[in-house]
C-alpha cells in the first residue's frame, strides 16, 4: 500500500500530537492550564474573514473565548505545501483580530517561520511564542 499523502500522513499527525502535548505540559507547569485551551484542526469561521474559513492544524485560544477567536495558530507542513501554508497564515493574521501570532513548521526541513502582531513582522527560524512565553522548538523530537 502506498503511503498516505497530505495532512493524513502519520508523521504530520505525530508532530501535531507532540505540539499539543508539550504546549499543554508547559501551560500546566506555568499554572496557565485554566487560561488557555489547545486543540487540533478546529474550523475557524470568523466575521473578520473576507471569504470562507480556515482549518489550522493547531489553535490556541483564551479559555473564555470561542474557537473563532484564537490567540495563535500553528501549521505543520512539508516542502511541497510550505508556501501555500505561509500564504494561509498570512491571510489569517491579517483578517482575524484576535490572532496575535502564527507559526508554520516544516517537518521535512525542521524549519520554523512566524508572524506576530502588531507589526506583522515575519521571522524565519524564530520559534519563540510571545503568547505562551515558550519556545515551540521544545515541542519537537530531537
Amino acid at each position: 500500500m502506498k503511503q498516505l499523502a497530505g495532512y493524513n500522513i502519520p508523521l504530520h499527525q505525530e508532530v501535531i500530537s507532540d505540539f499539543i502535548y508539550h504546549i499543554r505540559k508547559h501551560l500546566q507547569s506555568k499554572g496557565l492550564q485554566y487560561e488557555f485551551t489547545v486543540a487540533p484542526e478546529v474550523v475557524l469561521r470568523n466575521e473578520d474573514f473576507k471569504v470562507g474559513y480556515i482549518i489550522p492544524d493547531i489553535s490556541i485560544k483564551k479559555r473564555e473565548n470561542s474557537w473563532n477567536q484564537p490567540e495563535m495558530i500553528i501549521e505543520v507542513t512539508r516542502n511541497r505545501s510550505w508556501n501555500s501554508d505561509i500564504k494561509k497564515v498570512r491571510k489569517a493574521i491579517k483578517e482575524v483580530r484576535s490572532l496575535k501570532e502564527v507559526f508554520v513548521f516544516n517537518i521535512e526541513e525542521s524549519e520554523c517561520w512566524r508572524i506576530n502582531k502588531p507589526d506583522f513582522d515575519e521571522e524565519d527560524g524564530n520559534c519563540f511564542s510571545d503568547v505562551l512565553r515558550f519556545d515551540l522548538k521544545n515541542c519537537l523530537r530531537g
